[in-house]
């Protein structure tokens, strides 16, 4: 039979394969030692460390992972579990994205595995958790999309499983910080009296904030930096333009239609998301608007497609592959017993400003 490249290794490959022994034999020092370096424990001098795993490259050695697991009651993964997890492409979410590239490259450089997982909120949402964590799928799990009074959060701490948010735990900041498992969160409220600012110094008093709604901590905590914004500029609160909605392209889209088609119009639109962002603009150039002069338009995230659009997009960017390989430190932290430098991080987004904002 011909040989193609993909036959089974033969037993005498197997044989050649290098071990513990073997690297601990030839780098002059025990098994437990290096079993340490080449998981780059800080407790073995760095010279050893770096001795030994050079070693190791140079046999080919690969570690054997069921073995490696089970000495060590571990699986070695990470759970993501989140609510916007979607096969269809067509919905694909450049937010998750992006998060989930910062959360595999670095749970790659902590030799662990990542599985995700889609929970429905409702009855049966515990029994993903209790599937993963329960029936050791994973060592610890990253929730995202938190919520007040969030049930999921006393099921985990009851029975004392590791995770990590991305969320506070609770919308007092100060309860928050007392949480016993870490989480990271970007100042969604500060951003958006930031970007709600910036709109009211280009001369806009109309301006309309789309996007969201009442069940996320996210949600609720941009739409109030919007009304901090016009309560310090002594501007009116119109609740005809503060419009919740979905987050997707075509909400953008629909709901900037609608508000154009107003007698009095706003001149200015923050959007919740940056793909909301998106369909804005697109609804407004469909309208004859001309965004930047005369009618601006804001979003929040970050995302690298804003930078693209006609005209760029002005939004509040948070670091969205910083903040994925943040998680998966923090949680890893949690698994090994790592004292943490800082268990509760709150990031300050940062405004980009682009041509889709100008004054008039």
């Amino acid at each position: 039979m011909a040989n193609h490249g993909t036959d089974v290794p033969s037993r005498e490959q197997h044989a050649s394969r290098p071990t513990l022994a073997e690297i601990a034999r030839k780098a002059g020092v025990n098994k437990s030692t290096v079993s340490r370096a080449l998981r780059d424990d800080p407790a073995i001098a760095s010279k050893t460390r770096l001795h030994i795993q050079h070693l190791a490259a140079q046999l080919n050695y690969v570690p054997n992972a069921s073995a490696r697991r089970l000495n060590h009651a571990r699986t070695d993964t990470i759970a993501l579990v989140s609510r916007a997890l979607n096969l269809d492409t067509s919905g694909a979410d450049p937010f998750l994205a992006e998060l989930l590239a910062g959360i595999a490259d670095e749970a790659a450089n902590h030799h662990f595995d990542v599985l995700l997982a889609r929970a429905e909120e409702g009855e049966h949402e515990l029994a993903v958790y209790q599937r993963i964590l329960g029936g050791r799928h994973a060592d610890g799990v990253i929730l995202t999309d938190l919520r007040p009074n969030d049930h999921r959060l006393d099921y985990l701490c009851r029975r004392r499983y590791s995770h990590v948010l991305f969320g506070r735990s609770d919308e007092d900041l100060d309860s928050a910080r007392r949480y016993p498992y870490p989480w990271v969160e970007v100042d969604n409220r500060t951003g958006a009296r930031i970007g709600t600012e910036h709109l009211i110094s280009l001369g806009h008093t109309r301006i309309a904030f789309i996007g969201g709604g009442d069940t996320y901590h996210w949600e609720r905590d941009r739409r109030a930096g919007y009304h901090d914004a016009l309560a310090q500029a002594n501007l009116p609160y119109d609740p005809h333009l503060c419009i919740p909605s979905g987050i997707s392209q075509k909400d953008g889209y629909l709901l900037t239609q609608r508000l154009l088609a107003w007698e009095e119009p706003p001149t200015a639109i923050f959007a919740i998301s940056d793909v909301l962002a998106v369909g804005a603009m697109r609804a407004a150039r469909d309208a004859g608007a001309t965004i930047g002069p005369r009618f601006s338009v804001i979003g929040f995230d970050g995302l690298g497609l804003g930078a693209y659009l006609t005209p760029p997009l002005t939004t509040l960017r948070q670091p969205i592959n910083d903040v994925g390989r943040m998680l998966v430190q923090l949680l890893i932290g949690v698994l090994t017993g790592t004292p943490l430098a800082e268990k509760h991080v709150l990031l300050q987004p940062e405004l980009i400003v682009r041509a889709s904002t100008r004054g008039f």
